[in-house]
Protein backbone atom coordinates (compact mmCIF):
# COMPACT_ATOMS: atom_id res chain seq x y z
CA UNK A 1 0.00 0.00 0.00
CA UNK A 2 1.17 3.53 -0.79
CA UNK A 3 0.67 6.69 1.20
CA UNK A 4 -0.71 9.65 -0.71
CA UNK A 5 2.71 11.33 -0.91
CA UNK A 6 4.29 8.15 -2.33
CA UNK A 7 1.55 7.79 -4.94
CA UNK A 8 2.01 11.47 -5.82
CA UNK A 9 5.70 10.90 -6.60
CA UNK A 10 5.07 7.70 -8.55
CA UNK A 11 2.42 9.14 -10.88
CA UNK A 12 3.55 12.80 -10.82
CA UNK A 13 0.19 14.08 -9.59
CA UNK A 14 0.24 16.73 -6.81
CA UNK A 15 -1.05 15.61 -3.40
CA UNK A 16 -3.60 18.45 -3.49
CA UNK A 17 -4.96 17.09 -6.78
CA UNK A 18 -5.20 13.52 -5.40
CA UNK A 19 -7.21 14.82 -2.43
CA UNK A 20 -9.49 16.66 -4.86
CA UNK A 21 -9.95 13.47 -6.92
CA UNK A 22 -10.95 11.71 -3.69
CA UNK A 23 -13.52 14.40 -2.81
CA UNK A 24 -15.01 14.18 -6.32
CA UNK A 25 -15.20 10.38 -6.33
CA UNK A 26 -12.73 10.05 -9.20
CA UNK A 27 -9.85 8.30 -7.38
CA UNK A 28 -10.61 7.11 -3.86
CA UNK A 29 -8.06 5.50 -1.50
CA UNK A 30 -8.38 1.82 -0.68
CA UNK A 31 -8.06 2.53 3.07
CA UNK A 32 -8.15 5.55 5.39
CA UNK A 33 -6.58 5.25 8.85
CA UNK A 34 -9.33 6.16 11.29
CA UNK A 35 -6.85 7.60 13.84
CA UNK A 36 -4.39 9.48 11.61
CA UNK A 37 -6.58 10.14 8.55
CA UNK A 38 -3.79 8.91 6.27
CA UNK A 39 -4.91 7.71 2.85
CA UNK A 40 -3.49 4.40 1.57
CA UNK A 41 -3.60 3.32 -2.08
CA UNK A 42 -3.01 -0.12 -3.57
CA UNK A 43 -0.79 -0.68 -6.62
CA UNK A 44 -3.97 -0.94 -8.73
CA UNK A 45 -4.61 2.77 -8.08
CA UNK A 46 -1.38 3.58 -9.91
CA UNK A 47 -2.94 2.19 -13.07
CA UNK A 48 -6.04 4.31 -12.39
CA UNK A 49 -3.83 7.41 -12.11
CA UNK A 50 -2.25 6.74 -15.48
CA UNK A 51 -5.69 6.24 -17.05
CA UNK A 52 -6.92 9.54 -15.63
CA UNK A 53 -3.84 11.37 -16.92
CA UNK A 54 -4.26 9.80 -20.35
CA UNK A 55 -7.94 10.75 -20.55
CA UNK A 56 -7.20 14.32 -19.43
CA UNK A 57 -4.55 14.54 -22.13
CA UNK A 58 -7.20 13.46 -24.66
CA UNK A 59 -9.47 16.30 -23.58
CA UNK A 60 -11.93 14.52 -21.29
CA UNK A 61 -13.31 16.60 -18.44
CA UNK A 62 -13.14 15.32 -14.88
CA UNK A 63 -16.91 14.91 -14.91
CA UNK A 64 -16.67 12.75 -18.04
CA UNK A 65 -13.90 10.69 -16.42
CA UNK A 66 -15.93 10.21 -13.23
CA UNK A 67 -19.08 9.26 -15.18
CA UNK A 68 -17.15 6.89 -17.43
CA UNK A 69 -15.90 4.85 -14.47
CA UNK A 70 -19.40 3.54 -13.80
CA UNK A 71 -20.45 3.06 -17.42
CA UNK A 72 -21.06 -0.37 -19.00
CA UNK A 73 -18.41 -1.29 -21.55
CA UNK A 74 -20.68 -0.55 -24.53
CA UNK A 75 -21.60 2.94 -23.30
CA UNK A 76 -17.96 3.69 -22.53
CA UNK A 77 -17.04 2.68 -26.07
CA UNK A 78 -19.66 5.16 -27.32
CA UNK A 79 -18.14 7.92 -25.15
CA UNK A 80 -14.68 7.19 -26.56
CA UNK A 81 -16.05 7.20 -30.12
CA UNK A 82 -17.72 10.59 -29.52
CA UNK A 83 -14.45 12.01 -28.20
CA UNK A 84 -12.65 10.59 -31.23
CA UNK A 85 -15.08 12.45 -33.53
CA UNK A 86 -14.61 15.63 -31.51
CA UNK A 87 -10.82 15.42 -31.79
CA UNK A 88 -11.05 14.62 -35.50
CA UNK A 89 -13.15 17.75 -35.98
CA UNK A 90 -10.58 19.74 -33.99
CA UNK A 91 -7.78 18.42 -36.22
CA UNK A 92 -9.81 19.37 -39.28
CA UNK A 93 -10.41 22.92 -37.99
CA UNK A 94 -6.72 23.27 -37.15
CA UNK A 95 -5.75 22.15 -40.65
CA UNK A 96 -8.20 24.68 -42.08
CA UNK A 97 -6.64 27.45 -40.02
CA UNK A 98 -3.15 26.39 -41.13
CA UNK A 99 -4.30 26.43 -44.79
CA UNK A 100 -5.73 29.93 -44.31
CA UNK A 101 -2.48 31.16 -42.74
CA UNK A 102 -0.47 29.68 -45.62
CA UNK A 103 -2.76 31.30 -48.17
CA UNK A 104 -2.43 34.68 -46.45
CA UNK A 105 1.36 34.28 -46.30
CA UNK A 106 1.46 33.41 -49.99
CA UNK A 107 -0.72 36.43 -50.77
CA UNK A 108 1.71 38.67 -48.88
CA UNK A 109 4.70 37.26 -50.75
CA UNK A 110 3.00 37.60 -54.14
CA UNK A 111 1.45 40.98 -53.27
CA UNK A 112 -2.05 39.66 -53.91
CA UNK A 113 -5.24 40.79 -52.23
CA UNK A 114 -5.80 39.35 -48.77
CA UNK A 115 -9.42 38.72 -47.87
CA UNK A 116 -10.83 38.60 -44.38
CA UNK A 117 -13.67 36.10 -44.69
CA UNK A 118 -16.21 35.94 -41.88
CA UNK A 119 -18.94 33.34 -41.37
CA UNK A 120 -21.90 34.46 -39.26
CA UNK A 121 -25.38 35.93 -39.25
CA UNK A 122 -26.33 38.79 -41.60
CA UNK A 123 -28.98 41.49 -41.32
CA UNK A 124 -31.89 41.73 -43.75
CA UNK A 125 -32.04 44.36 -46.51
CA UNK A 126 -35.19 45.86 -48.11
CA UNK A 127 -34.71 46.67 -51.78
CA UNK A 128 -36.56 47.76 -54.90
CA UNK A 129 -35.46 45.19 -57.45
CA UNK A 130 -35.86 43.75 -60.91
CA UNK A 131 -34.49 40.54 -62.42
CA UNK A 132 -33.02 40.44 -65.91
CA UNK A 133 -30.67 38.62 -68.26
CA UNK A 134 -27.71 40.87 -69.00
CA UNK A 135 -23.95 41.02 -69.23
CA UNK A 136 -21.96 42.13 -66.17
CA UNK A 137 -21.34 45.63 -67.49
CA UNK A 138 -25.00 46.07 -68.45
CA UNK A 139 -26.11 44.98 -64.97
CA UNK A 140 -23.83 47.54 -63.31
CA UNK A 141 -25.10 50.30 -65.60
CA UNK A 142 -28.71 49.33 -64.96
CA UNK A 143 -28.07 49.38 -61.22
CA UNK A 144 -26.68 52.90 -61.37
CA UNK A 145 -29.62 54.07 -63.47
CA UNK A 146 -32.14 52.45 -61.15
CA UNK A 147 -30.82 54.40 -58.16
CA UNK A 148 -31.05 57.72 -59.98
CA UNK A 149 -34.65 57.18 -61.04
CA UNK A 150 -36.21 56.07 -57.74
CA UNK A 151 -37.87 58.66 -55.46
CA UNK A 152 -35.02 60.13 -53.35
CA UNK A 153 -37.04 60.21 -50.13
CA UNK A 154 -37.09 56.38 -49.90
CA UNK A 155 -33.50 55.70 -50.99
CA UNK A 156 -31.13 53.88 -48.65
CA UNK A 157 -27.35 53.93 -48.86
CA UNK A 158 -26.68 50.55 -50.49
CA UNK A 159 -27.15 48.91 -53.88
CA UNK A 160 -27.37 45.16 -54.40
CA UNK A 161 -26.46 42.96 -57.35
CA UNK A 162 -27.72 39.37 -57.01
CA UNK A 163 -25.89 36.75 -59.08
CA UNK A 164 -28.26 33.79 -59.51
CA UNK A 165 -25.81 31.74 -61.58
CA UNK A 166 -24.07 28.70 -60.11
CA UNK A 167 -21.35 28.31 -62.76
CA UNK A 168 -19.33 30.69 -64.87
CA UNK A 169 -20.98 32.13 -67.99
CA UNK A 170 -19.35 34.36 -70.57
CA UNK A 171 -22.58 36.30 -71.22
CA UNK A 172 -26.32 36.48 -70.56
CA UNK A 173 -26.16 36.35 -66.77
CA UNK A 174 -29.25 35.78 -64.64
CA UNK A 175 -29.04 38.83 -62.41
CA UNK A 176 -31.11 40.73 -59.89
CA UNK A 177 -30.45 44.43 -59.41
CA UNK A 178 -31.74 46.31 -56.40
CA UNK A 179 -31.53 49.56 -54.50
CA UNK A 180 -32.01 49.74 -50.74
CA UNK A 181 -35.23 51.52 -49.80
CA UNK A 182 -36.38 52.88 -46.44
CA UNK A 183 -39.99 53.60 -47.38
CA UNK A 184 -42.80 52.17 -49.45
CA UNK A 185 -42.15 51.65 -53.15
CA UNK A 186 -44.71 53.41 -55.41
CA UNK A 187 -47.03 50.88 -57.05
CA UNK A 188 -46.88 50.08 -60.76
CA UNK A 189 -43.33 51.21 -61.53
CA UNK A 190 -41.68 49.27 -64.34
CA UNK A 191 -38.08 49.09 -65.43
CA UNK A 192 -36.85 49.35 -69.01
CA UNK A 193 -33.43 50.19 -70.47
CA UNK A 194 -34.63 53.77 -70.92
CA UNK A 195 -35.54 54.16 -67.25
CA UNK A 196 -38.51 53.83 -64.90
CA UNK A 197 -42.01 54.41 -66.19
CA UNK A 198 -45.56 54.05 -64.99
CA UNK A 199 -47.24 50.79 -65.93
CA UNK A 200 -49.62 52.50 -68.36
CA UNK A 201 -46.70 53.85 -70.42
CA UNK A 202 -44.44 50.75 -70.21
CA UNK A 203 -42.95 49.13 -73.31
CA UNK A 204 -43.31 45.38 -74.00
CA UNK A 205 -39.72 44.88 -72.79
CA UNK A 206 -40.41 46.53 -69.44
CA UNK A 207 -40.21 44.57 -66.17
CA UNK A 208 -42.24 45.26 -63.05
CA UNK A 209 -40.19 46.72 -60.23
CA UNK A 210 -40.88 44.83 -56.99
CA UNK A 211 -40.26 45.49 -53.33
CA UNK A 212 -38.30 42.68 -51.74
CA UNK A 213 -36.92 41.89 -48.30
CA UNK A 214 -33.66 39.94 -48.56
CA UNK A 215 -33.35 37.65 -45.55
CA UNK A 216 -30.46 35.40 -44.56
CA UNK A 217 -32.09 32.77 -42.31
CA UNK A 218 -28.86 30.80 -41.85
CA UNK A 219 -25.21 31.80 -41.88
CA UNK A 220 -23.42 33.72 -44.60
CA UNK A 221 -19.79 33.86 -45.68
CA UNK A 222 -18.81 37.49 -46.21
CA UNK A 223 -15.77 39.41 -47.37
CA UNK A 224 -15.07 43.11 -47.96
CA UNK A 225 -13.38 44.66 -50.97
CA UNK A 226 -12.28 48.29 -50.82
CA UNK A 227 -13.36 50.89 -53.39
CA UNK A 228 -10.12 50.34 -55.29
CA UNK A 229 -11.00 46.65 -55.71
CA UNK A 230 -14.51 47.12 -57.10
CA UNK A 231 -13.81 46.42 -60.80
CA UNK A 232 -14.88 43.20 -62.47
CA UNK A 233 -11.48 41.49 -62.27
CA UNK A 234 -11.17 42.22 -58.54
CA UNK A 235 -14.72 40.95 -58.01
CA UNK A 236 -13.94 37.66 -59.77
CA UNK A 237 -10.76 37.22 -57.72
CA UNK A 238 -12.76 37.78 -54.53
CA UNK A 239 -15.39 35.23 -55.59
CA UNK A 240 -12.63 32.71 -56.34
CA UNK A 241 -11.07 33.28 -52.92
CA UNK A 242 -14.46 32.95 -51.23
CA UNK A 243 -15.28 29.67 -52.97
CA UNK A 244 -11.84 28.27 -52.17
CA UNK A 245 -12.31 29.19 -48.50
CA UNK A 246 -15.72 27.51 -48.37
CA UNK A 247 -14.36 24.34 -49.94
CA UNK A 248 -11.48 24.18 -47.47
CA UNK A 249 -13.86 24.75 -44.54
CA UNK A 250 -16.47 22.20 -45.69
CA UNK A 251 -19.31 24.63 -46.36
CA UNK A 252 -22.28 24.15 -48.68
CA UNK A 253 -23.48 27.12 -50.73
CA UNK A 254 -27.24 27.45 -50.23
CA UNK A 255 -28.22 30.47 -52.33
CA UNK A 256 -27.16 33.13 -54.84
CA UNK A 257 -24.23 35.52 -54.49
CA UNK A 258 -25.01 39.01 -53.14
CA UNK A 259 -22.77 41.92 -54.12
CA UNK A 260 -23.59 44.84 -51.82
CA UNK A 261 -22.03 48.23 -52.58
CA UNK A 262 -21.90 51.09 -50.07
CA UNK A 263 -21.91 54.84 -50.75
CA UNK A 264 -18.11 55.12 -50.61
CA UNK A 265 -17.66 52.29 -53.13
CA UNK A 266 -16.81 49.60 -50.57
CA UNK A 267 -18.10 46.26 -51.80
CA UNK A 268 -19.30 43.40 -49.59
CA UNK A 269 -19.83 39.92 -51.06
CA UNK A 270 -22.17 37.54 -49.25
CA UNK A 271 -22.91 33.87 -49.87
CA UNK A 272 -25.56 31.96 -47.87
CA UNK A 273 -23.90 28.80 -46.56
CA UNK A 274 -24.37 25.76 -44.35
CA UNK A 275 -21.47 24.19 -42.45
CA UNK A 276 -20.89 20.50 -43.20
CA UNK A 277 -19.15 17.77 -41.26
CA UNK A 278 -15.68 17.03 -42.59
CA UNK A 279 -16.37 13.28 -42.81
CA UNK A 280 -19.58 11.33 -43.50
CA UNK A 281 -21.73 10.61 -40.46
CA UNK A 282 -24.39 7.98 -39.81
CA UNK A 283 -27.30 8.86 -42.15
CA UNK A 284 -29.99 11.04 -40.57
CA UNK A 285 -32.72 9.03 -42.28
CA UNK A 286 -36.40 9.93 -42.43
CA UNK A 287 -39.21 7.52 -41.67
CA UNK A 288 -40.58 6.67 -45.12
CA UNK A 289 -43.08 4.06 -43.92
CA UNK A 290 -46.02 6.41 -44.40
CA UNK A 291 -49.66 5.91 -45.40
CA UNK A 292 -50.29 6.72 -49.04
CA UNK A 293 -52.38 9.78 -49.91
CA UNK A 294 -53.20 10.37 -53.57
CA UNK A 295 -52.32 13.50 -55.54
CA UNK A 296 -53.67 12.92 -59.02
CA UNK A 297 -51.99 15.96 -60.58
CA UNK A 298 -48.47 14.54 -60.11
CA UNK A 299 -49.08 11.17 -61.79
CA UNK A 300 -47.08 10.82 -65.00
CA UNK A 301 -43.68 11.66 -66.40
CA UNK A 302 -41.49 14.58 -65.30
CA UNK A 303 -38.23 15.71 -66.91
CA UNK A 304 -35.45 17.35 -64.90
CA UNK A 305 -34.81 20.92 -66.02
CA UNK A 306 -32.52 22.25 -63.26
CA UNK A 307 -30.70 21.47 -59.99
CA UNK A 308 -30.14 24.48 -57.74
CA UNK A 309 -28.93 25.49 -54.26
CA UNK A 310 -32.16 27.44 -53.69
CA UNK A 311 -35.58 27.73 -55.28
CA UNK A 312 -35.27 31.46 -55.97
CA UNK A 313 -32.44 30.80 -58.45
CA UNK A 314 -34.77 29.05 -60.91
CA UNK A 315 -35.59 30.89 -64.14
CA UNK A 316 -37.59 29.03 -66.84
CA UNK A 317 -35.55 28.45 -69.97
CA UNK A 318 -32.28 29.41 -68.26
CA UNK A 319 -30.93 26.32 -66.46
CA UNK A 320 -27.96 26.62 -64.13
CA UNK A 321 -27.04 22.91 -64.03
CA UNK A 322 -25.75 20.78 -66.90
CA UNK A 323 -28.66 18.35 -67.10
CA UNK A 324 -26.73 15.92 -69.30
CA UNK A 325 -24.27 15.42 -66.44
CA UNK A 326 -26.96 14.50 -63.90
CA UNK A 327 -27.27 10.78 -63.04
CA UNK A 328 -31.09 11.11 -62.83
CA UNK A 329 -32.75 13.10 -65.59
CA UNK A 330 -36.39 12.08 -65.24
CA UNK A 331 -38.89 10.83 -62.68
CA UNK A 332 -42.13 8.88 -62.93
CA UNK A 333 -44.94 9.16 -60.40
CA UNK A 334 -46.75 5.83 -60.66
CA UNK A 335 -50.41 5.42 -59.63
CA UNK A 336 -50.99 4.46 -56.01
CA UNK A 337 -47.52 5.64 -55.00
CA UNK A 338 -46.01 2.42 -56.39
CA UNK A 339 -42.27 2.22 -55.93
CA UNK A 340 -39.83 1.84 -58.79
CA UNK A 341 -36.04 1.89 -58.55
CA UNK A 342 -35.24 4.18 -55.56
CA UNK A 343 -38.46 6.19 -55.67
CA UNK A 344 -41.98 6.14 -54.28
CA UNK A 345 -44.33 8.94 -53.31
CA UNK A 346 -47.29 10.16 -51.30
CA UNK A 347 -49.04 13.51 -51.45
CA UNK A 348 -46.52 16.27 -50.81
CA UNK A 349 -43.44 14.01 -50.74
CA UNK A 350 -41.13 12.13 -53.04
CA UNK A 351 -39.78 9.15 -51.07
CA UNK A 352 -36.26 7.85 -51.72
CA UNK A 353 -34.29 4.82 -50.55
CA UNK A 354 -30.83 4.12 -51.93
CA UNK A 355 -27.13 3.53 -51.31
CA UNK A 356 -24.98 1.87 -48.68
CA UNK A 357 -25.41 2.42 -45.86
CA UNK A 358 -29.12 2.75 -46.59
CA UNK A 359 -30.17 6.37 -47.04
CA UNK A 360 -33.89 7.18 -46.87
CA UNK A 361 -35.63 10.52 -47.09
CA UNK A 362 -38.98 12.29 -47.43
CA UNK A 363 -38.44 15.07 -49.95
CA UNK A 364 -41.14 17.74 -49.90
CA UNK A 365 -42.47 18.85 -53.28
CA UNK A 366 -44.63 21.75 -54.45
CA UNK A 367 -46.29 22.35 -57.82
CA UNK A 368 -46.31 25.66 -59.68
CA UNK A 369 -47.81 26.66 -63.02
CA UNK A 370 -45.49 29.01 -64.93
CA UNK A 371 -46.85 30.05 -68.29
CA UNK A 372 -48.10 26.95 -70.08
CA UNK A 373 -45.85 24.57 -68.16
CA UNK A 374 -46.32 22.76 -64.84
CA UNK A 375 -43.21 22.62 -62.66
CA UNK A 376 -42.41 20.57 -59.59
CA UNK A 377 -39.91 21.85 -57.01
CA UNK A 378 -38.45 19.07 -54.82
CA UNK A 379 -36.36 19.76 -51.71
CA UNK A 380 -34.07 16.80 -52.39
CA UNK A 381 -32.35 15.36 -49.32
CA UNK A 382 -29.46 13.47 -50.84
CA UNK A 383 -25.97 12.70 -49.53
CA UNK A 384 -24.95 16.25 -48.60
CA UNK A 385 -28.00 16.44 -46.36
CA UNK A 386 -28.11 12.86 -45.09
CA UNK A 387 -24.40 12.19 -44.45
CA UNK A 388 -22.82 15.62 -43.96
CA UNK A 389 -25.53 17.63 -42.20
CA UNK A 390 -26.18 19.98 -45.12
CA UNK A 391 -29.29 21.53 -46.63
CA UNK A 392 -31.49 20.01 -49.36
CA UNK A 393 -30.82 20.98 -52.96
CA UNK A 394 -33.70 21.93 -55.23
CA UNK A 395 -34.66 19.74 -58.16
CA UNK A 396 -36.90 21.42 -60.71
CA UNK A 397 -38.90 19.17 -63.05
CA UNK A 398 -41.35 19.92 -65.85
CA UNK A 399 -44.33 17.65 -66.41
CA UNK A 400 -44.47 16.12 -69.89
CA UNK A 401 -47.60 13.94 -69.56
CA UNK A 402 -50.23 12.54 -67.17
CA UNK A 403 -50.04 8.91 -68.28
CA UNK A 404 -50.64 6.12 -65.76
CA UNK A 405 -47.37 4.22 -66.23
CA UNK A 406 -46.46 0.86 -64.70
CA UNK A 407 -43.02 -0.37 -63.72
CA UNK A 408 -43.02 -2.60 -66.77
CA UNK A 409 -43.75 0.36 -69.07
CA UNK A 410 -40.74 2.40 -67.99
CA UNK A 411 -37.91 -0.08 -67.49
CA UNK A 412 -35.26 -0.96 -70.06
CA UNK A 413 -35.66 -4.42 -71.59
CA UNK A 414 -32.67 -6.01 -73.31
CA UNK A 415 -33.00 -8.08 -76.48
CA UNK A 416 -32.60 -11.73 -75.48
CA UNK A 417 -29.82 -13.52 -77.44
CA UNK A 418 -30.47 -16.90 -79.02
CA UNK A 419 -27.23 -18.65 -78.12
CA UNK A 420 -26.28 -22.07 -76.72
CA UNK A 421 -25.25 -22.71 -73.12
CA UNK A 422 -22.08 -24.63 -73.94
CA UNK A 423 -19.36 -22.83 -71.94
CA UNK A 424 -17.96 -25.56 -69.66
CA UNK A 425 -15.52 -23.06 -68.13
CA UNK A 426 -18.32 -21.22 -66.26
CA UNK A 427 -20.14 -24.28 -64.89
CA UNK A 428 -19.92 -24.57 -61.11
CA UNK A 429 -20.48 -22.46 -58.00
CA UNK A 430 -18.90 -19.05 -57.59
CA UNK A 431 -18.62 -17.02 -54.36
CA UNK A 432 -18.80 -13.20 -54.44
CA UNK A 433 -15.70 -11.21 -53.50
CA UNK A 434 -16.19 -7.65 -54.82
CA UNK A 435 -18.37 -5.08 -56.62
CA UNK A 436 -16.71 -2.60 -58.97
CA UNK A 437 -17.47 0.13 -61.47
CA UNK A 438 -15.35 -1.63 -64.11
CA UNK A 439 -13.37 -4.91 -64.37
CA UNK A 440 -10.20 -2.90 -64.93
CA UNK A 441 -10.52 -1.55 -61.37
CA UNK A 442 -10.12 -5.01 -59.81
CA UNK A 443 -7.03 -5.66 -57.69
CA UNK A 444 -7.00 -9.04 -55.85
CA UNK A 445 -6.87 -8.57 -52.10
CA UNK A 446 -7.85 -4.88 -52.33
CA UNK A 447 -11.66 -4.82 -52.32
CA UNK A 448 -13.68 -1.73 -53.18
CA UNK A 449 -13.98 0.23 -49.86
CA UNK A 450 -17.34 1.63 -50.98
CA UNK A 451 -18.95 -1.82 -50.72
CA UNK A 452 -17.72 -3.93 -47.78
CA UNK A 453 -18.07 -7.66 -48.30
CA UNK A 454 -20.92 -7.96 -45.80
CA UNK A 455 -22.88 -5.34 -47.73
CA UNK A 456 -22.72 -7.12 -51.10
CA UNK A 457 -26.22 -8.16 -52.23
CA UNK A 458 -25.30 -10.99 -54.64
CA UNK A 459 -23.66 -13.73 -52.59
CA UNK A 460 -23.37 -16.82 -54.80
CA UNK A 461 -23.85 -17.73 -58.48
CA UNK A 462 -24.26 -21.35 -59.52
CA UNK A 463 -24.08 -22.19 -63.24
CA UNK A 464 -25.74 -25.51 -64.10
CA UNK A 465 -25.38 -27.75 -67.12
CA UNK A 466 -27.79 -26.85 -69.91
CA UNK A 467 -28.22 -23.14 -68.96
CA UNK A 468 -29.90 -23.31 -65.55
CA UNK A 469 -28.83 -21.03 -62.66
CA UNK A 470 -29.27 -20.78 -58.90
CA UNK A 471 -28.41 -17.35 -57.50
CA UNK A 472 -28.25 -16.54 -53.79
CA UNK A 473 -28.75 -13.04 -52.40
CA UNK A 474 -28.44 -11.26 -49.06
CA UNK A 475 -31.67 -10.51 -47.23
CA UNK A 476 -31.87 -7.59 -44.81
CA UNK A 477 -31.57 -9.01 -41.29
CA UNK A 478 -32.32 -12.56 -42.40
CA UNK A 479 -30.57 -15.59 -43.86
CA UNK A 480 -29.58 -15.35 -47.55
CA UNK A 481 -32.21 -16.60 -49.99
CA UNK A 482 -31.95 -18.37 -53.34
CA UNK A 483 -34.09 -17.28 -56.29
CA UNK A 484 -36.49 -19.72 -57.94
CA UNK A 485 -34.87 -21.64 -60.81
CA UNK A 486 -37.04 -19.97 -63.47
CA UNK A 487 -35.83 -16.46 -62.59
CA UNK A 488 -32.29 -16.84 -64.00
CA UNK A 489 -30.57 -18.69 -66.81
CA UNK A 490 -27.37 -18.41 -68.81
CA UNK A 491 -26.12 -18.71 -72.36
CA UNK A 492 -22.52 -18.53 -73.48
CA UNK A 493 -21.20 -15.08 -72.56
CA UNK A 494 -24.36 -13.82 -70.84
CA UNK A 495 -26.55 -14.15 -67.75
CA UNK A 496 -30.28 -13.59 -68.33
CA UNK A 497 -32.81 -12.45 -65.74
CA UNK A 498 -36.12 -13.67 -67.14
CA UNK A 499 -38.32 -11.62 -64.80
CA UNK A 500 -36.57 -8.32 -65.64
CA UNK A 501 -35.67 -9.06 -69.29
CA UNK A 502 -32.03 -8.08 -68.75
CA UNK A 503 -28.96 -9.61 -70.36
CA UNK A 504 -25.69 -9.21 -68.45
CA UNK A 505 -22.30 -10.07 -69.89
CA UNK A 506 -19.86 -12.27 -68.02
CA UNK A 507 -16.12 -12.55 -68.56
CA UNK A 508 -13.05 -14.12 -66.91
CA UNK A 509 -9.79 -12.72 -65.56
CA UNK A 510 -6.78 -14.73 -64.46
CA UNK A 511 -4.65 -13.37 -61.62
CA UNK A 512 -1.80 -15.67 -60.67
CA UNK A 513 -3.25 -19.12 -59.99
CA UNK A 514 -6.77 -17.81 -59.41
CA UNK A 515 -9.51 -17.37 -61.97
CA UNK A 516 -12.16 -14.71 -61.35
CA UNK A 517 -15.60 -14.37 -62.92
CA UNK A 518 -17.04 -10.89 -63.61
CA UNK A 519 -20.80 -10.46 -64.15
CA UNK A 520 -22.59 -7.20 -64.98
CA UNK A 521 -25.13 -6.17 -62.36
CA UNK A 522 -28.11 -4.59 -64.10
CA UNK A 523 -29.97 -3.19 -61.10
CA UNK A 524 -32.51 -0.37 -61.13
CA UNK A 525 -29.64 2.04 -61.89
CA UNK A 526 -29.57 0.42 -65.32
CA UNK A 527 -33.16 -0.72 -65.90
CA UNK A 528 -34.76 2.55 -64.76
CA UNK A 529 -31.89 5.05 -64.76
CA UNK A 530 -30.09 4.00 -67.93
CA UNK A 531 -26.74 4.08 -66.10
CA UNK A 532 -23.76 1.87 -66.86
CA UNK A 533 -23.98 -1.30 -64.74
CA UNK A 534 -21.48 -2.21 -62.05
CA UNK A 535 -19.66 -5.58 -62.13
CA UNK A 536 -19.76 -8.28 -59.47
CA UNK A 537 -16.56 -10.27 -59.02
CA UNK A 538 -16.71 -13.97 -58.09
CA UNK A 539 -14.16 -16.60 -57.19
CA UNK A 540 -14.82 -20.28 -57.71
CA UNK A 541 -16.07 -21.97 -54.55
CA UNK A 542 -13.43 -24.09 -52.87
CA UNK A 543 -14.08 -27.82 -52.93
CA UNK A 544 -15.21 -29.27 -49.61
Amino acid sequence: MYKIGELSKLCNIPVKTLRYYDSEGILCPDEIDTFTGYRYYSAARLSDCYRILALKELGFTLEEIRTGQDMPRQELAGLLAAKSRELTALVDRTQQHIATLRRLSAALEEKKNMYNIIIGKSEEIRIASVRLLADRAESSQALAGLRELLPPDILGSRTVLIDYETEYRSSCFDTGIGVEITGQLPRGLQYSPSGLTAAANASPASLLLTERLIRFPGETASLICGPADSDQEAYEQAILALHQYLEEHHCQITGPTYRITYEDGTMEIKLPICRLSAAPQAPRNDDIQVDFENDDCVIGHWELVDVLPSREQFLPGHPKAQIGDQPIRELYFLPGGEWYWCFGWTKGYLLTSFGYPKQQSKNAYTIQQIGEDTYMFIEMRFQTYLLYGGQPEYWVLRQTDHRHYTRRDIRIKDPIPQAPADDSRVIGTWEVCDLLRSPKDFVPGQPNPGFPHDALFWRRAQFLEGGGMCNTFRSMGEEPYTDDPEVWRWVTGNVICNSMSTVSMYRFQQHGDTEYLFIQWKSGDYTFGGQEPYWYVFQREAEQ
